[in-house]
């Protein structure tokens, strides 16, 4: 099959079959399709002072040299967009997509052809060089080569005959990957990601975790109240505490109020600390367990559970309500089933106090290669766990958020298992 830049196509003569010149293509209809490529459906010729549309099925040629009609006619009937179609000048190059195997956005050069006779589909873009100021900060050094359309989420909430959002190929990007990109992109372009991922709560709710706070403020302003509260439900209770009280004053307390029961207790226990300190920091899920229950019998209490921490790491012990121990994740699967976890942990884990500042708790981790730091009240009993991501977010240089993103050409993928592969 013949390849074609459609950059070489535009503005090129469309002939008659005998050769005659019936107008200049001015740009070029495809109907995009969920998860395949697009099809070109046709062309727009600008002919006597209007742009008329000509089928690709009345075509016998697309080539460098501009395009041949079957027939020595065309029908000049006016352009009207059917549902699923979009320009390629008008609606595609010059905007930004998404290249989601390498998790960034990238602004469309030029689209590539293929296809023979009057079939034709978009196999892939051609994306533009980096801008001088983002070359002058070392952050455009990526190989500008083509990308296959498979690996291309096009941003086309610009086009109302368009009826196709994003596709399942977002759920692939990790939520701060999208987050990125959401911040990297324009606000409609943003809207258009965020209301893709809708649609899966939590997804939705990690993205909004992931975004800095400008964003955050940005893409919430416009949503109702139930809608905020449907994401910080699902959100960490310490990162649903930091971006409520991100919100207009009179918007906090109906919002903390329509959030579930649990949900909503923990969220107002964490209201109530500095969050320059552990508390503001600390998250209160995690998993305690008394000491004198057996490594069998703690597994089958952590199996039971309905909700995990997604960073468990550690299991804190309790001797009559208070912290008495912890226990690795990975030392609780290697020891014998019969063993306690009074046992498997030390008698005097590290802890701090809820108005233990910043600094303090990033010593203790540190000096103690902690993953994860209980919080604790004045009678010992856990209040909630800092963990090491919650510390790092916190103490990241302002300046170092946003240095550019790991060079795209070096990041890894991952290969794909055979079928026949077995893993041992």
């Amino acid at each position: 099959m013949a390849r074609l830049h459609f950059s070489k196509l535009n503005d090129q003569p469309l002939l008659t079959a005998s050769g005659s010149e019936v107008g200049k293509i001015v740009d070029g209809v495809v109907k995009l399709v969920d998860g395949g490529l697009p099809t070109v459906t046709g062309v727009l010729v600008h002919r006597d002072g209007k742009d008329v549309f000509v089928s690709a099925r009345d075509l016998s040629e697309l080539s460098a040299n501009g395009c041949r009609l079957r027939t020595e006619s065309v029908d000049s009937r006016p352009f009207e967009r059917r549902p699923g179609e979009v320009l390629l000048e008008g609606d595609v190059q010059g905007h930004s997509v998404i290249d989601v195997d390498a998790a960034r956005l990238v602004r469309v050069k030029d689209l590539v052809l293929e296809g023979e006779q009057g079939s034709w589909r978009v196999v892939g873009i051609v994306p533009s060089p980096p801008s001088r100021l983002l070359a002058a900060f070392g952050l455009g050094r990526v190989q500008q080569s083509e990308i296959d359309w498979a690996r291309v989420e096009p941003l086309v909430s610009h086009v109302p005959s368009a009826q196709v959002g994003p596709s399942s190929r977002l759920a692939k990007l990790r939520p701060a990957d999208i987050a990125d990109i959401v911040e990297e992109a324009s606000h409609d372009e943003g809207e258009e990601i965020l209301d893709a991922v809708q649609h899966d709560h939590e997804l939705e709710a990690d993205v909004f975790e992931e975004l800095d706070e400008e964003h955050q403020l940005e893409f919430i302003k416009g949503r109702s109240r139930e809608e905020v509260a449907t994401i910080l439900a699902n959100m960490d209770p310490d990162a649903a505490t930091d971006m409520l009280m991100e919100l207009d004053q009179e918007q906090r307390r109906p919002v903390l109020e329509l959030l579930p029961p649990e949900q909503q207790a923990k969220v107002r226990k964490l209201l109530g600390y500095n969050p320059e300190t552990a508390g503001g920091l600390m998250s209160n899920e995690f998993i305690a367990l008394p000491s004198a229950l057996t490594v069998e019998q703690s597994i089958r209490r952590l199996r039971e559970l309905e909700d995990v921490p997604a960073t468990l790491t550690t299991l804190y012990t309790l001797v009559d309500g208070r912290l008495s121990g912890a226990v690795g994740l990975a030392e609780l699967l290697c020891a014998e089933v019969s063993a306690t976890l009074l046992d498997l942990s030390p008698s005097d884990p590290i802890a701090v106090y809820a108005d233990a500042d910043l600094p303090s708790v990033a010593v203790q981790m540190a000096d103690y290669n902690l993953s994860s730091l209980p919080v604790v009240d004045e009678q010992g009993g856990i209040l909630g766990v800092v963990s090491y991501d919650d510390l790092l977010e916190a103490m990241l240089p302002e300046e170092w958020r946003w240095r550019g993103r790991p060079e795209q050409a070096r990041r890894y993928q991952p290969p794909k298992p055979a079928e026949n592969d077995v893993q041992v």
